[in-house]
């Protein structure tokens, strides 16, 4: 092997080396992060709800009410549905890198002849889902629980519809987390689950 080859596996090697750091460690520590972040907020929201709700809901005056159904019923959805898609876009972006990674590897293997690197191929094979659903469901069922009890705090405390209106909306708002959740499925499967399935 010729200088000139030498310098061109280095430069190969030195880029798949900065990739791999950033999908084995930077990126896990960011969607961690994101993770981390969006509990905290979900917890410090949910327990002063708690606190609020305490002496029960009928005391509940109609300022706190309207703050508390708010939270409820479209920060958290919002904030939930929000901080799944910026999970998710970071999980794509990994799965990129572990794709370009895989060619690198090949392209190294093929000068050198022999398969001196197979970490994105063993990867692919020994892949665990499982968290990635379980995220998946933690954020649309946040989403969706908390939607219907700000509704059903509205119904009881602020808006005094018919238990007609109260039903329409809470079909509508189960339907919507249903599109939801096809939507993030379809994004999914064509996003990163295909990334993946690569070999």
């Amino acid at each position: 092997m010729n200088d000139q080859e030498k310098q061109k596996i280095d430069v190969i090697m030195k880029d798949y080396e900065i990739l791999k750091i950033y999908s084995t460690i930077t990126s896990p520590s960011i969607r961690y992060n994101l993770i981390s972040i969006f509990f905290a907020t979900i917890g410090i929201i949910i327990s002063g709800t708690i606190i609020a709700l305490a002496n029960g809901i009928e005391k509940l005056s109609i300022m706190p009410a309207i703050v508390i159904s708010s939270l409820l019923g479209a920060f958290i959805p919002v904030f939930s549905i929000s901080m799944l898609y910026v999970w998710l876009g970071e999980e794509q972006r990994m799965m990129r890198i572990g794709e370009y990674c895989k060619g690198l590897e090949d392209k190294i293997n093929k000068e050198l002849t022999e398969d001196i690197l197979n970490w994105e191929a063993f990867k692919r094979k020994k892949s665990i889902q499982y968290p990635e659903k379980l995220i998946i469901g933690i954020f649309l069922g946040l989403s969706l629980g908390s939607s219907l009890a700000g509704l059903y705090l509205s119904y009881a405390n602020i808006f005094h519809m018919t238990p007609t209106v109260f039903i329409i909306l809470i079909v509508f708002d189960i339907f919507a987390h249903i599109g939801f959740a096809r939507f993030t499925y379809i994004f999914v499967k064509r996003n990163i689950v295909s990334i993946e399935k690569l070999k």
